[in-house]
């Protein structure tokens, strides 16, 4: 059954006027799981929500290293919300999946051999995909067993606040590998807060 949240014309029509960009491959990818799960009629679902907000975009025509809207991305993933009924708790599941499907996530995060070099890279690993927001490292507890970081001038939507925090525990999980993790977001701009904190234990 089809999630009753919606979005306007006019909310799509900001998310996209939105400057910032992303690769294809995140988007493709996304493309890629609701596929397997809901087959080539999920595909077409989508494409038409996305259609009906203004926005046509044949999903298997996606790029893996053109440039395109975060908006778009964020879009998607509103979409597949709607059409699926989607909770933020599967929201968090696809965005933890994410970089174990991503060819890029998985060549780059080859370097993240310590919890401390994951931590260390973060923010170039984000300017790889990204050309909006900014990761911030700001604190790594190895003995307590706990890290903080902070993502600043990224506001699109609340709904990724879910996504971001499976995609963030996702990387954390490869640096700690065989480790128990847990993450929370502690602040948030939808919330009032002057960025996105995420604190992850393990």
């Amino acid at each position: 059954m089809a999630n009753q949240q919606s979005i306007t014309k006019q909310e799509a029509d900001r998310l996209m006027q939105n400057s910032c960009q992303t690769r294809g491959e995140e988007i493709f990818e996304l493309a890629v799981i609701i596929k397997k799960k809901y087959g080539d009629e999920g595909i077409r679902k989508v494409e038409e929500k996305l259609s009906e907000w203004g926005y046509p975009i044949s999903l298997s025509q996606v790029r893996f290293a053109d440039w395109y809207p975060e908006g778009l991305n964020v879009l998607l993933i509103l979409a597949a919300r709607e059409v699926f009924g989607w909770t933020d708790e599967d929201i968090f599941d696809y965005g933890k999946r994410m970089p174990k499907f991503s060819f890029g996530v998985k060549l780059f995060i080859k370097y993240f051999v310590s919890p401390k070099k994951t931590f260390e890279l973060c923010s170039e690993y984000w300017q790889k995909f990204v050309t909006c927001g900014e990761i911030e490292p700001v604190e790594i507890n190895e003995t307590e067993k706990y890290c903080i970081l902070r993502l600043k001038n990224y506001q699109f939507h609340p709904v990724m606040c879910h996504y971001f925090r499976g995609y963030f525990l996702a990387i954390a999980e490869n640096a700690q590998k065989g480790e128990k993790m847990t993450i929370k977001e502690t602040k948030c701009m939808f919330r009032g807060d002057p960025y996105h904190e995420y604190l992850m234990r393990w």
